[in-house]
């Protein structure tokens, strides 16, 4: 980041180990673009943390790289992930790119989700059938 993007984003405290409000599974919320210290561990032992950490997250077999055609759309959970746009376009491309956040008070309950899993179910079965 900028000088001028670290001063509009200036630091705060969070836990580094999240609980998934959906999953319930702990998230590492913590990445090189952001982290900058461990404040329960003294500085050197916080500097090697993150160090051992960010190696961890940003390993390949945690990678996904998108390769994008016309009319694409990609969804990510921000909880659990370290987001890195490449400029793998030119300047004559038009890219449409739109952030939505959602603000919810509530956790998600998967039951909400039931009659899609079962209307996708049947549908896979039926082709299965032809």
């Amino acid at each position: 980041m900028t000088d001028e993007q670290r001063r509009r984003r200036p630091p705060i405290i969070h836990p580094v180990f999240l609980t998934h409000p959906i999953t319930g599974r702990k998230v590492l919320y913590c990445n090189p673009g952001y982290a900058v210290r461990i404040n329960e561990l003294p500085e050197s032992q916080s500097d090697e943390m993150l160090e051992f950490l960010f190696a961890h997250q940003l390993q390949m077999k945690f990678r996904y790289t998108h390769v994008w055609t016309e009319n694409d759309l990609l969804l990510w959970d921000h909880l659990g992930t370290i987001h890195r746009a490449i400029a793998d376009y030119r300047p004559d491309e038009i890219r449409l790119i739109r952030r939505c956040q959602v603000m919810a008070t509530k956790v998600f309950d998967p039951a909400f989700l039931q009659p899609v899993h079962e209307l996708a179910a049947t549908e896979i079965a039926s082709k299965r059938l032809v």
